[in-house]
């Protein structure tokens, strides 16, 4: 028995070391593999890649991302079409490797955008793999061309007539197409507020840095899917049938956050504003999660009832709640535009903050210019004199914008241009008793000094 032990603790540690051994020898391949491919040179890396896919196919993820990227390149730098025919092919057995190794990964839906790219494969044919992905990986299905491209297909089948597919059938896809891009958005956003986070108190590795960079982007281009497939899909139902599709499905999804919210996105962005639906599915997600999207998915539905006062505090709640810096400035700005009219001094007070919050913002100073320049007589008990040389203030802070962003350098001129051709004469600081150098203070809501200069 003892002898049996022994031999199969040998056995044991025989299997260990190759065990340990393979896995440093992967190790070193991949390290020289990845230097190649982050030197672009992609020919070099070629033949390290399929001696790693053969040897060492689960050891890292980033052997096939990185070869994916080596693939296109090759299949964009083809001179001929044999060539590019070979390198499109060997993405595609890629693919399927990648699948094989890490199951789930979204190759899945690449390999189906790579076939549609080419016309290598029947519509039919690219509908179902991405329509089996979303089935079985919803989760990850976040790609934006590749959402586009599933809802257009369906579009295609709906409008042949030639599927059976109903108007019923057709409003659940479009409901849930339109979910999961309002899904997709959401979690791209918060993966950024979380690297955001994390940035404040350790360096992010490269690949975090470039998902930062690219997060805004990607999120204009969500958007734009969302507004693509709603204007496609709106022709073929109202927002009576939209309402009553989400509220067959209230109860069961009335925890669902996720659900919720991306049920409000859709209705929202259809213009459903006076569906009951919207307002009950909106008020239960925000009672349930009182974050910043469920906040201001209030307050604008709130715009929308014309409540602008009952409005600001969940705009308040939601900028506060903002990490990523340029959102918070956009909705202080939206804040201050919202009260620009009622109470200019909190309008005032927001589009400072938005300035403050982002130095590379011009907006919030053009709406101060254009709030100093629009003074109506007898504002803040001023007379013609003072409230000309406000466009003084108005013009300075112009500056400022022209500054913050030199491309509203032709507005700013624009604007210039205008307000100087009303700024006080000589003869009315004379009669009015003010001279160069003399400075106006100003209260009420303005808040600011002038120093007159040379008129």
């Amino acid at each position: 028995m003892k002898r049996i032990l022994a031999f199969l603790a040998i056995i044991a540690n025989v299997v260990l070391y190759t065990a340990s051994a393979q896995t440093d020898e992967c190790e070193q391949k991949f390290e020289a593999y990845e230097l190649n491919i982050k030197s672009h040179l992609y020919g070099n890396a070629e033949s390290q890649l399929k001696n790693l896919v053969k040897q060492c196919a689960k050891y890292n993820s980033e052997i096939y991302v990185y070869g994916e990227e080596l693939y296109l390149y090759k299949i964009e730098s083809s001179r001929t079409d044999e060539s590019k025919s070979e390198n499109i092919t060997a993405l595609l057995q890629l693919f399927d490797d990648y699948e094989k190794s890490f199951p789930g990964n979204g190759s899945a839906v690449r390999k189906a955008m790579l076939l549609k790219k080419y016309d290598l494969a029947k519509d039919d044919e690219v509908y179902k793999m991405l329509d089996g992905f979303y089935k079985t990986h919803k989760d990850k299905f976040v790609d934006y061309d590749a959402l586009q491209t599933y809802f257009m297909l369906y579009l295609e089948k709906f409008e042949s007539g030639e599927s059976n597919i109903t108007t019923q059938d057709f409003i659940k896809k479009y409901a849930d197409i339109a979910a999961q891009v309002s899904y997709a958005k959401t979690t791209l956003l918060d993966k950024k507020t979380a690297l955001l986070q994390k940035q404040q108190s350790e360096m992010l590795t490269d690949k975090e840095k470039q998902m930062v960079e690219k997060a805004d982007n990607n999120a204009d281009a969500l958007d734009a899917v969302a507004d693509n497939i709603k204007i496609l899909a709106s022709k073929h139902f109202s927002c009576s049938a939209l309402s009553e599709y989400y509220s067959k499905d209230f109860d069961k999804n009335k925890e669902n956050v996720t659900w919720l919210q991306a049920a409000a996105t859709v209705l929202y962005d259809n213009k459903c504003y006076d569906s009951g639906v919207l307002h009950k599915i909106a008020a239960t997600a925000y009672q349930l999660k009182q974050g910043a999207e469920q906040a201001y998915m209030m307050g604008m539905l709130e715009v929308k009832n014309g409540k602008i006062k009952e409005s600001i505090s969940y705009f308040e709640k939601s900028a506060a709640m903002q990490v990523d810096e340029r959102v918070k400035a956009n909705e202080y700005y939206h804040l201050a535009t919202l009260l620009k009219n009622t109470d200019k001094a909190k309008a005032k007070q927001y589009a400072l903050k938005a300035a403050d919050t982002n130095n590379s913002f011009a907006k919030p100073y053009i709406l101060l210019a254009n709030m100093y320049s629009s003074v109506i007589k007898n504002e803040c008990n001023l007379n013609d004199f003072e409230r000309k040389a406000l466009l003084f203030l108005a013009i300075e802070v112009l500056d400022k914008a022209e500054i913050a962003e030199p491309k509203y350098k032709a507005t700013v001129a624009a604007l210039k241009e205008e307000y100087s051709q009303n700024l006080p004469s000589k003869d009315e600081a004379k009669v009015a008793g003010y001279k160069r150098g003399k400075q106006i203070e100003y209260g009420c809501w303005i808040n600011e000094t002038v120093k007159l200069p040379k008129l």
